[in-house]
């Protein structure tokens, strides 16, 4: 029996709007397992300082123990805590200066588009970033937060600010759209900014 065309083009509208407005990752890496000594080359579809994503070949069962390496943010050990096919879930083992180090580079790879090598300081705080510090809302009106917690998709947001879920806020580089409220303020995904229509 033939798919009703108008669930098909439902679905195909739905699946196009999802992909809308998302940042791109473009972010890859390799996965290196010290005991049996398998490397792969790696997408790296989800990043933060305490874990990634990673689409990659490499067989990896859960509680493996290995060392991914991330273009643009460095080394990081870690171990696989969730499997489905091809995905890798892991979860990494940074102290606190690690962790600061990449949540620093996340920021500046979501305003930029790049990473810089920044110097290891005990002194850098995620929330002294300038680029995540201020935003303006849509009607032009401004706000302040300080960055709680940063992945590649998005963060969480301290601020006194309460803009409704949906809205879209602009940070300068960025722009994100607010998913939820949380109890000191704001949880945003990053997306991409809009193109100028073709005149």
């Amino acid at each position: 029996m033939p798919a009703d065309p108008r669930h098909t083009a439902r679905r195909s509208g739905r699946q196009e709007k999802r992909k809308q407005g998302r940042t791109p990752l473009g972010l890859k890496g390799k996965l290196f397992i010290p005991e049996t000594a398998a490397e792969d080359e790696c997408r790296v579809v989800d990043f933060s300082p305490d874990g990634a994503g990673v689409i990659s070949a490499i067989s990896a069962p859960i509680g493996t123990k290995l060392v991914l390496y991330v273009g643009g943010f460095g080394r990081f050990e870690g171990t696989v805590v969730a499997r489905d096919r091809m995905r890798l879930g892991l979860q990494f083992q940074s102290g606190t200066v690690k962790r600061t180090r990449t949540a620093e580079q996340l920021l500046e790879y979501v305003v930029s588009g790049t990473t810089s090598a920044v110097p290891l300081r005990h002194t850098l705080r995620a929330s002294s970033i300038p680029q995540l510090q201020d935003f303006a809302f849509a009607d032009g009106r401004h706000g302040s937060c300080e960055v709680a917690d940063i992945a590649l998709g998005g963060a969480l947001l301290k601020t006194q600010d309460r803009p409704d879920i949906g809205e879209i806020l602009s940070f300068g580089g960025a722009n994100a759209r607010v998913v939820r409220h949380t109890d000191e303020g704001i949880a945003v995904q990053f997306i991409a900014k809009p193109t100028p229509a073709a005149a």
